[in-house]
């Protein structure tokens, strides 16, 4: 009994210790335009360098700016991270009949896949635990 409870201790630790509650978020916020203008909508992933660490992702807003959530905490790890960032057109949205049978896609991405994923994407971002604010991503 005591190897069970044993095992299931360190079993949650390991589990638990995967980017959990030790390693503090770093709150800020940053901006996406396209040619001046805010990328409303656009979804924005920064994919960490450190392979241990997570992904965090955010939505553009209607002014331009963004905050990073990573595993549903807000903020994100110090370290330096591969942006990608996608737009679907917002004026190709599915039906509803789409939606109800999980056949939904967003519309085509507005920056035609340029920063779609980490292989095409140029776009680099520093986090470090003073930063609030990123330089902004003008496309």
């Amino acid at each position: 009994m005591r190897l069970i409870v044993a095992t299931l201790a360190v079993s949650s630790v390991v589990v638990c210790g995967c980017n959990g509650g030790g390693e503090a978020l770093v709150q800020v916020t940053g901006s996406v335009t396209v040619g001046g203008k805010p990328a409303e909508g656009a979804s924005i992933l920064f994919h960490p360098e450190d392979p241990g660490a997570v992904t965090a992702s955010g939505v553009v807003n209607a002014d331009g700016t963004f905050n990073l959530v990573s595993s549903m905490k807000e903020g994100v790890a110090a370290g330096r991270y591969k942006v990608t960032i996608t737009w679907p057109d917002p004026t190709q949205q599915p039906t509803k009949e789409q939606i109800m049978m999980g056949t939904a896609e967003p519309g085509p991405d507005l920056l035609k896949g340029k920063y779609a994923t980490r292989d095409k994407t140029t776009l680099i971002a520093e986090v470090t635990s003073s930063t609030s604010t990123l330089p902004p991503f003008e496309l």
